[in-house]
C-alpha cells in the first residue's frame, strides 16, 4: 500500500483539527452547562428507555473519546465503495475469536446484508426491527452484524 499520498495528510490534519475543536466546545460546555448537555443528550436518545445517562456521560469528550472518533474519522477518508457494489473485504473477528474477512460469509450468488453497529442506544433500539428485516428475507439474502469498536469511560 505504501505511504499516503500528501493529499490524505492534509485531510488528516484537517481531521484532526476539527476532531480537537469539537472535543475542547464538547469538554468545555460539559464544565460550564452540565444540566444543559444532560437535557440535550437526554432529548436525543428520549426514544430508548434503555439509556443510562448515568452510564454514558463520563464517556463524552475523554481522552478515550477523543482517540476513537479521530481513528474512526481517519478510517472514513480511506473508505471507498460504490452503492451496490462490493463491500471492502476487511478482517473481522467471530465471537469465537477465530479471525476471518467478510467475504467468508458470502454464499454463492446470495447477497450478504451488512449491519455495523455497537451497544449504543439507536442501535440497540432498532435491533428488533432488523430482525424482522432477517425473518422475512432469510430465504433471498444471508445476514451479517458487524460490531463496531466504541469508547468507553476510564476503568470499564
Amino acid at each position: 500500500m505504501g505511504l499516503p499520498g500528501p493529499g490524505l495528510w492534509l485531510k488528516r490534519f484537517w481531521v484532526l483539527l476539527q476532531v480537537v475543536v469539537h472535543v475542547a466546545v464538547g469538554k468545555v460546555c460539559l464544565i460550564l452547562f452540565p444540566e444543559r448537555v444532560k437535557q440535550h443528550i437526554l432529548a436525543m436518545n428520549q426514544k430508548n428507555p434503555h439509556f443510562s445517562y448515568d452510564n454514558w456521560a463520563p464517556t463524552f469528550y475523554s481522552m478515550q473519546y477523543f482517540w476513537f472518533v479521530l481513528k474512526v474519522r481517519w478510517q472514513r477518508l480511506e473508505d471507498r465503495t460504490e452503492p451496490g457494489g462490493l463491500a471492502p473485504n476487511c478482517p473481522v473477528v467471530q465471537l469465537s475469536g477465530q479471525r476471518c474477512n467478510i467475504w467468508d460469509f458470502m454464499h454463492g450468488n446470495r447477497p450478504l446484508v451488512l449491519n455495523f453497529g455497537s451497544c449504543t442506544p439507536s442501535f440497540l433500539f432498532k435491533l428488533d426491527q432488523f430482525k424482522r428485516l432477517i425473518e422475512d428475507f432469510c430465504s433471498m439474502a444471508d445476514f451479517l452484524i458487524i460490531y463496531i469498536e466504541e469508547a468507553h469511560a476510564s476503568g470499564e
